[in-house]
């Protein structure tokens, strides 16, 4: 987008007054357009910016900090800091108070302005300007550099700008953010939402200061909405803090039976003194409990338990939420729905409740959120904006493809069924039976409403306790990827939906796309959870190393072939000889019995095949999991957390503080002395069979240790986590960053990770002007 459009679209302003305005005149000549690094850049630019006079400066009001000097190691992934942060003067006044070790700078960030030292790190290049149309239309906005090693610079450069960005997306309750990079003296304007973002041509800011100042000057006049905070939410009053700490304090003992200190931790996890908002949640008008007169009812919440850690996408938000007027404890999800959904969650929840749908969230309400500007104005929807550029003739492709972005609308949701995630599990009785009790509830859903969950995962199941049983029962949550069946029993759409780590085999093949989602893959979905869990908290014989093995190989294992690339490689062997979950002896003979068992019925070995033949059907594997569950004494408390290595993610252009390990390197051949491949259970194996059964034998040799001779007590509450740590702690999960965006002048996608959050060690003041 041109720059004087991105202006004059994004940064309106009635405000006719420049009396506070400094003149633009040479404001930023003594920026040099080439330099050998970034601090010969960020210098002179950051004392341009902090210009002012007694009664002018560059952006009124704000204040600039170099907030890359607040960093110890500025260039480890994790560590750094933006080059230039604009903040409220109040708000700078946290940051400077703050642990430097922090990234609190990204909590109270109004705007950022990301620095590389010349053009050439710039991610995007702009065509001629004096191209014609046919130029214009086939345009590669993306670099594409010869260049390995300058490649890896400019990618990285821009990961880090989107990873700052995503942050500040979590830490923030944005609608949209703006940023601004600076590639020598080239500068461009950023506009980013939950659809994409908006991207401007380059500009001179030693040639055009007068661009960079207007950007400066509009944005000190914006009202805080026009900044895309949301205008929806408000703080807490002393009162209702309290009626909030109060509810989430009994509703904790209630779920843990936990007492004193333990208790304070568990509650410290839901709720920050002096940190808690209300937020409307706008009833649909098609709901029973509509009213014309009370059209939005407040819900109090701290901490979420859920943050957003994409830039794209639905930007899912979750709390533990106190009602304003009920008292009620409930969990309140915030979230960007697709515009085009003609189904709400809520919708689809309200219907499963009216069915009677057992082992289901229970709905409390849910709307789309509305924005209305004064008491009596017609309510506003909070949709996206990027969305609304891409047929534009500045808009550009992206690697030879026009760029899809899709509307979203901002939604929330808010259910009386709260809970603590399968995760913290105590042990393998309370793993069977809450994962039964969501398979009572994929098949009542199935019966009743001829719906398909399609994201079985270990987050999208909760445990609640509850007054009438002595163990908590397993929900099924997050619905709004589920769909309608057919008179066959397939999905009404066709392609892959869900959690990558826990699809069927069958829809991480290539053929995916083609493919119709059914139950069979939901039911497939919920052994992978179940084992998933049991390989993180249940006692087994596996070390780190022989568990990250089989955890990478087995749940992440992608290959980007084609559009949404494939995987399953390591699940498809298993199903044909065991290669895979035959390693693993877990400590409970009934387990490891129920897991064998069940793992026959889906596929039946060659040995047995005839006794199992047919035993994958919802009934059959309903009538031996309850008869199971009646019939064997599992343990109660026995939960043991396993560590999976992260060695493997470990950023090699990231300066080390000390050595890493770096991951074995495990050929698939000679395999190992103890797998026997000519056994008698091999013998008349087709060779598809063999084939497999060679190809995806787990790589090297997956060292056992003994098993506890003791039985642990169930841990106590985690102790409380910052909400940066929390952060920084979900991030570790995601690999670092190689290409964060696919972007278009205007418009730009999601098309990388952000790097990897890891709590820092420093000691620096960055600098600041007031």
């Amino acid at each position: 987008m041109p720059a004087a459009t991105f202006l004059d679209t994004f940064l309106q302003t009635a405000s006719i007054d420049r009396t506070d305005m400094l003149s633009a005149k040479g404001a930023f000549s003594t920026v040099p357009r080439h330099a050998e690094n970034t601090t010969e850049i960020c210098e002179p630019l950051f004392l341009a910016l902090c210009k002012s006079t007694k009664h002018k400066s560059r952006c009124p009001g704000l204040v600039f900090d170099q907030s890359i000097k607040r960093s110890s190691h500025p260039s480890r992934l994790g560590h750094a800091k933006p080059h230039i942060c604009c903040f409220r003067p109040e708000n700078h006044k946290h940051v400077e108070d703050a642990d430097p070790t922090s990234r609190v700078e990204l909590g109270y960030a109004e705007f950022i302005v990301q620095v590389t030292p010349n053009s050439s790190l710039d991610y995007f290049v702009d065509p001629d300007a004096d191209a014609d149309d046919r130029t214009l239309a086939t345009h590669n906005f993306v670099r594409q550099s010869l260049d390995e090693n300058q490649d890896k610079d400019v990618i990285r450069a821009y990961g880090l700008h989107v990873s700052f960005a995503t942050e500040i997306f979590a830490r923030q309750q944005r609608l949209f953010l703006f940023t601004v990079s600076v590639a020598g003296s080239l500068a461009r304007f950023f506009r980013w939402d939950r659809s994409g973002c908006i991207v401007t041509r380059a500009f001179d800011i030693r040639d055009s200061p007068d661009m960079l100042a207007e950007f400066l000057w509009r944005y000190s006049k914006l009202t805080d909405a026009e900044r895309g905070y949301d205008p929806t939410i408000r703080a807490a009053s002393p009162k209702e803090e309290a009626l909030f700490q109060s509810a989430i304090k009994e509703y904790v003992q209630q779920q843990l039976g936990a007492a004193d200190e333990g208790l304070e931790k568990a509650v410290s996890l839901h709720y920050h003194p002096g940190h808690v908002s209300a937020i409307p949640v706008y009833c649909d008008k098609s709901s029973t409990s509509y009213n014309p007169e009370e059209p939005a009812q407040f819900f109090l919440v701290s901490r979420p338990v859920i943050s957003p850690l994409v830039m794209d996408g639905r930007g899912t938000r979750g709390y533990w939420s106190v009602g304003a007027s009920t008292g009620r404890v409930g969990f309140l999800k915030d979230t960007w729905r697709t515009y085009a959904q003609k189904e709400s969650e809520g919708d689809t929840l309200r219907r499963l409740n009216k069915l009677g749908v057992r082992n289901v969230p229970s709905l409390a309400t849910h709307g789309d959120v509305m924005y209305r500007p004064t008491d009596d104005s017609e309510g506003i929807p909070q949709d996206t904006q990027s969305d609304d550029f891409v047929d534009e003739s500045w808009a550009r492709q992206i690697d030879g493809k026009d760029v899809i972005v899709y509307r979203r609308r901002h939604y929330r949701l808010v259910t009386h069924t709260v809970g603590y995630g399968l995760s913290n599990l105590r042990g393998t009785d309370e793993l069977l039976h809450a994962t039964y009790d969501v398979f009572v509830a994929m098949q009542d859903a199935f019966a009743k409403d001829k719906r398909l969950h399609r994201d079985l995962s270990a987050g999208n199941i909760i445990l609640v306790k509850e007054p009438d049983h002595s163990m908590r029962r397993g929900y099924l949550i997050d619905w709004d990827a589920s769909i309608r069946v057919d008179k066959k029993g397939e999905a009404l759409q066709a392609g892959r939906a869900g959690t990558w780590a826990f699809l069927s085999t069958r829809m991480l093949s290539r053929e995916h796309a083609e493919l119709r989602h059914t139950f069979k893959d939901d039911m497939e979905s919920l052994i992978y959870v179940i084992l998933y869990c049991a390989l993180l908290y249940l006692p087994h014989r596996f070390v780190a190393l022989s568990l990250t093995t089989f955890y990478t190989r087995f749940f992440e294992e992608f290959n980007n072939v084609g559009v949404d690339g494939y995987g399953g490689v390591a699940k498809l062997a298993n199903t044909v000889d065991r290669v895979w979950t035959r390693r693993v002896r877990f400590g409970s003979p009934a387990f490891q019995e129920w897991l064998d068992t069940v793992l026959n019925y889906h596929s039946p070995p060659r040995e047995d095949h005839a006794k199992y033949d047919g035993m994958w059907e919802p009934d059959k594997l309903d009538a031996f999991w309850a008869d199971f569950l009646k019939t064997h004494e599992l343990e109660q408390d026995d939960r043991i957390v396993h560590k999976i290595s992260v060695s493997s993610r470990y950023d090699p252009d990231s300066p080390p503080t000390v050595a890493p390990t770096p991951t074995p390197r495990t050929p698939l051949s000679p395999l190992p002395s103890d797998i026997d491949t000519s056994s008698s259970s091999n013998r008349g194996e087709t060779p598809e069979h063999k084939r497999r059964r060679l190809a995806y034998i787990p790589p090297g040799y997956l060292p056992t240790r003994p098993l506890p001779q003791h039985r642990p007590a169930a841990p106590p509450a985690k102790a409380p986590l910052r909400r940066s740590q929390r952060i920084r702690d979900q991030q570790t999960e995601v690999k670092p960053a190689t290409a964060a965006l696919a972007a278009s002048p205007s418009v730009l996608r999601k098309r990388g990770a952000s790097s990897a959050q890891s709590r820092g060690r420093g000691r620096g003041r960055g600098r600041a002007c007031k």
